[in-house]
């Protein structure tokens, strides 16, 4: 069952395929960040094993890499810069606050093929706990110390702004909900959830070509 949201058609929340594809989104999310981590004591390994390779082998690696994250970006309805760059941001975020945080809706594009889409709550990520929370890691982080002439660590100040950013989605002045990131899905004869890891093509030219 899809309902209606603008000129796209999202599943309803208590659709089987809507349950089964958000009951495991985020887990997907946070694993397909994590494998596509740099800094990752494997990718790194990895990264010194593709700088033996012939350079016509590492070429073809990156004109890979980038033609499957523009497919992705297209596939999923995203725009290709902004989707690496809150890709890896999702990669440090905790699960819970991921939940928390996020609407997850489930849109059907045709042909058994899904987008799970993550939609931030301004209410929920702008909220007094998180406002104090933000302060708390400006303060470990030394900022405040660094920057006495500034009031951007100080508490009162930040749960100031971001009372008045609720006060703005509450009044209808800014959008509650914005889209942040998008995920591939689609359904297998038998019925199954398939997940497309948008590293996934590099991955598999990767381990092709170190047998």
């Amino acid at each position: 069952m899809a309902a209606k949201n603008g000129t796209a058609d999202y599943l309803d929340k208590n659709d089987p395929i809507y349950k089964s594809i958000k009951g495991r989104s985020i887990t997907d999310l946070k694993q397909s960040a994590k494998k596509s981590d740099p800094e990752s004591m494997e990718n790194k390994a990895i990264a010194a094993k593709i700088t033996t390779w012939p350079e016509e082998k590492q070429n073809e690696l990156q004109a890979l890499g980038e033609q499957s994250r523009n497919d992705y970006a297209a596939a999923t309805q995203f725009d290709v810069e902004t989707f690496l760059l809150v890709f890896s941001e999702f990669g440090k975020m905790d699960q819970k606050k991921i939940a928390g945080d996020y609407d997850i809706r489930i849109q059907h594009i045709g042909d058994g093929t899904y987008i799970a889409e993550f939609w931030e709550d301004g209410l929920a990520v702008n909220s007094e706990e998180n406002a104090v929370v933000y302060a708390h890691e400006l303060a470990v982080s030394g900022y405040a110390k660094k920057h006495p002439e500034s009031d951007v660590g100080n508490v009162e100040v930040i749960k100031n702004n971001y009372a008045l950013t609720r006060k703005s989605i509450t009044t209808g002045k800014q959008e509650r909900y914005t889209k942040m990131m998008a995920l591939l899905y689609t359904i297998d004869k038998n019925g199954g959830v398939i997940f497309h890891d948008p590293g996934q093509p590099m991955i598999d030219f990767v381990n092709n070509n170190s047998k």
